[in-house]
Formats: structure tokens, C-alpha cells, sequence
């Protein structure tokens, strides 16, 4: 135990798509713009190769003024890594495309992990309910809104809400797997993805039951 504990302190691991307090210029830009900045590099990813090798400079150079390692935003991508060996096996007899397809594949992973670097829930809820808010104060000329009436944000921000959610119970599962020396493979994912399913659900039941609680979207 003395040889895993460093000057007096445990060390822990870094949940992928976890949120990492800071007062960096990414943590400072509004939360709305930010997961704009990912829809748009995630496009422009797929619009050429010049586009993805940009985009890839832009994401580690963006990691870096965030202070989070660029290699981190990697981290709980396994299935990804899998998804790719098979991309480029299918392109076998084009290498260099099959290599660029599984690039594009991590692209949004990676921009997506940096948005929630830096970026908490409540940010993001309110950004977007600023943005539906404004719009429908625009369309509606003038004529009354109904009570909670931000209510596509608010779904919006609650799916996102999850992705972060979804690596924390995994991560918790994994650690506890390793606790009672549960063998890594195929055997783990058997345990590992029946546990997570169940604990999301249950997730998504308590938000319902809070929502509905609260009158949301009446």
C-alpha cells in the first residue's frame, strides 16, 4: 500500500470525460461556443485531409493551453482503438485510407473529451438555455412563453450529461473489478457491461422522476 501512495497523497485516476477545474481561456469561453467549436471541427475533419491534420494540430494545441495532456483525451477510447484495427483491415489493399478513416473516428472522441475538460454540466445547461431562449423570444414576436419553456435545451444538455456519467460508472465498475482481481477480457466485459446498463437506467429513472418533480415541461 506504502508503495502506491506518493508524498502523503493517494494517487487517482483521471475519469475520461471528467470535468478538470482550471482558469484557462478554454475554461473561460462560453460553454455553448465551445460544443459549436466541436461540431465544427468534427466537421471539418471529414471534409479533407489537409481539414483532419488541422483539426488534429488545433485539438492538441487547444489541450495544451487547457493544461490537460493531449494523450489523456484518449483515455476510455478502447472500443475506438477496435473499431479502427477493423477500418483498416477492411482497407487492407489502401493502407493510407483506411489510416485516415480511423484518424476522423477519433477526432470528435477526442474534441468531445476536451469540451467536458473543461466544461461543466451546469455551464452547458445554461448556455444552451440562454441560446433556445433567445431564439424563441425572436419567433414569438413579443407574445408570452410558457413556464419552462427552455425545455429542448435542457434535453439536450441532459443527454450530453450522460456521456460523463456513462465513463464514471465504468470507471467505479472497472475499480472495483480490479479490488477482487477480476481477470481483464472478455470475461470483465460480461461483468463490466450488465452492471454500467443497469446503473445508467437507473440513472435515467431518478432524472425522470426529478424532472417530473419539478413540473418541468408542463
Amino acid at each position: 500500500m506504502a508503495g502506491k501512495i506518493k508524498s502523503g497523497k493517494p494517487q487517482t485516476r483521471q475519469i475520461p470525460f471528467s470535468y478538470r477545474p482550471g482558469k484557462t481561456i478554454l475554461h473561460r469561453i462560453p460553454a455553448g461556443l465551445k460544443l459549436l467549436g466541436v461540431m465544427a471541427l468534427s466537421t471539418a475533419a471529414c471534409v479533407s485531409v489537409p481539414g483532419l491534420a488541422a483539426v488534429i494540430l488545433l485539438i492538441v494545441a487547444a489541450s495544451l493551453a487547457a493544461r490537460v495532456p493531449p494523450w489523456e483525451l484518449l483515455k476510455g477510447a478502447r472500443t475506438l482503438v477496435l473499431l479502427s484495427l477493423c477500418v483498416m483491415l477492411l482497407n487492407f489493399h489502401t493502407p493510407v485510407t483506411g489510416i485516415i478513416t480511423a484518424l476522423r473516428i477519433f477526432v470528435p472522441f477526442a474534441a468531445s473529451a476536451l469540451l467536458f475538460s473543461v466544461t461543466t454540466m451546469r455551464e452547458l445547461r445554461l448556455s444552451l438555455a440562454a441560446f433556445e431562449t433567445g431564439i424563441r423570444k425572436m419567433l414569438s414576436a413579443g407574445r408570452p412563453q410558457p413556464r419552462n419553456f427552455a425545455f429542448f435545451s435542457l434535453g439536450i444538455s441532459l443527454m450530453l450529461g450522460f456521456i460523463p456519467r456513462f465513463f464514471e460508472l465504468w470507471e467505479t465498475a472497472n475499480l472495483a473489478c480490479d479490488a477482487r482481481a477480476c481477470k481483464r477480457g472478455l470475461r470483465r466485459l460480461f461483468i463490466l457491461v450488465p452492471l454500467v446498463a443497469e446503473r445508467m437506467m437507473e440513472a435515467a429513472a431518478d432524472t425522470a422522476l426529478a424532472i417530473e418533480a419539478r413540473g418541468i415541461g408542463e
